[in-house]
């Protein structure tokens, strides 16, 4: 129960009343894929450690061949980051 004596604040339980989902937002994408979001970067940095450990490339030269493979195949590339993630990095040119 609220226990609020401001004028016009609700009474009773509220959806958020038994702690649960409290301040919390829920971004739609990563509920129904249950990944991040592509904006977040994190799919492209992990995408980038990926190529650097498997093909022996610095950071920089990573990112560069994930974006000249992205440019090539007309991709976005937190798609082709997505997909080195998921497949592996035998797809991306040597």
């Amino acid at each position: 129960m609220s226990t609020s004596s401001a004028p016009g604040a609700p009474r009773g339980r509220s959806e958020g009343a038994n702690g649960r989902n409290v301040g919390r937002t829920l971004d739609r994408s990563s509920a129904t894929s249950g990944r991040s979001g592509p904006s977040d970067g994190i799919d492209l940095a992990v995408a980038v450690d990926l190529v650097v450990v498997r093909r022996g490339l610095t950071a920089d030269e990573a990112h560069a061949l994930l974006c000249r493979h992205a440019e090539a195949t007309g991709r976005d590339l937190d798609d082709v980051a997505s997909d080195v993630i998921d497949l592996g990095t035998s797809r991306l040119p040597r």
